[in-house]
């Protein structure tokens, strides 16, 4: 009786919560552990997918040459200065984002300058060629933009460091961050839906495109949160083996009366279970769904390579053997598991019975 009044206590203590998501998840399950009394091996693996190498990710586009006359025919419409400044050699060693703002700012005077020929009512021979040339590199500039973008995105050195697995895992605090990333993925998203449309003007805030690089880079997330999810997913499932296990093997309660252990049992679930555990489950949940709703439309709507499309099916996607739907599975099967340990007990809410005497 004392062994139990002891054990009671000691699972009852709750020191300062630790923002170590490991050490969180091993004492949950030790404590499991200890009121179930069976034994969870829990190793933790922290190993995620890698992000794609740069050869792999990295898009082909095809410079598009125009001859030395035909480019300066473009003084016309007022590209010779960031057609200049796009073949230094500056401008050849230029970023990805550098790359996407340059086509950004290449586009709308060329459409307007199309336009304008279009609108003129008598044109000569030159005149004509010039406005199937422009008509021509407009339209190959169109088509080339979703790809332009991708690069721009995923092959910038914020989205890889977002990725990379020199990262720690997350910290609970560091959950929130999801939201401070929203601004930049939507930014980028609004740069989707304009690659979408036939004609668009400069966005207003494009030159705050690179705040919205510093702002990835700044703030870490998706391989923390891909580690500490992973983690929970292994301590959910390892978890709920466990339980099941010990109910195979034999009861811990008889005719759902609730016992000593059952109320070891019961303090486990309030003090660590509804106050630990679940509150650091809702916290990846939501920052982790805000996260992936922002990158999806991205991944799923641009261009990508083939190594890009499979690191996304492995880890944020709704496929079947996803990151994100293995922790789904091993969060269901845990919650069913906790369920029949409760219900054996009669500790299920709304059932009132009597203890075992």
């Amino acid at each position: 009786m004392r062994m139990l009044i002891a054990t009671l206590a000691l699972l009852l203590l709750s020191a300062c919560s630790t923002e170590n998501p490991q050490t969180r998840l091993e004492d949950y399950a030790s404590r499991v552990a200890n009121a179930i009394d069976y034994p969870i091996n829990l190793e933790l693996d922290t190993t995620i997918p890698p992000y794609p190498q740069a050869r792999e990710r990295l898009l082909d586009i095809p410079e598009l040459r125009e001859g030395v006359v035909n480019v300066f025919d473009l003084r016309r419409c007022g590209l010779m200065e960031l057609i200049g400044e796009r073949n230094s050699s500056l401008g050849k060693l230029a970023l990805p984002s550098q790359r996407l703002l340059y086509e950004l700012r290449f586009l709308p005077p060329l459409r307007h300058c199309i336009h304008e020929l279009q609108q003129q009512p008598k044109r000569d021979t030159s005149e004509n060629e010039l406005l199937e040339r422009l008509q021509h590199i407009e339209q190959v500039k169109r088509q080339q933009l979703p790809r332009v973008l991708s690069n721009a995105i995923f092959n910038s050195s914020e989205m890889v460091s977002q990725f990379s697995r020199t990262h720690p895992a997350l910290e609970m605090k560091q959950a929130q961050q999801s939201g401070a990333l929203q601004p930049p993925l939507q930014r980028f998203e609004q740069l989707l839906r304009m690659s979408q449309q036939p004609d668009w003007s400069l966005p207003s805030w494009s030159d705050q495109l690179e705040q919205s690089y510093f702002e990835l880079h700044t703030r870490p997330f998706g391989a923390p949160w891909l580690k500490s999810l992973n983690m929970l997913t292994q301590t959910l499932d390892q978890t709920a083996s466990a339980i099941n296990a010990r109910l195979d093997e034999r009861p811990i309660c008889f005719n759902n009366r609730p016992n000593n252990r059952a109320r070891i049992i019961q303090s486990v679930l309030n003090g660590w279970y509804a106050s630990e555990l679940q509150p650091m489950m809702s916290a990846l949940h939501r920052s982790g769904e805000q996260w992936r709703n922002g990158l999806e439309p991205l991944y799923t709507e641009l261009p990508t390579s083939p190594a890009l499309k499979h690191y996304f099916q492995a880890t944020l996607s709704d496929h079947h053997n996803s990151l994100w739907q293995q922790y789904i599975r091993a969060r269901d099967r845990h919650t069913d598991a906790w369920q029949r340990l409760l219900s054996q007990c009669g500790l299920m809410p709304g059932h009132s019975v009597q203890d075992d005497a």
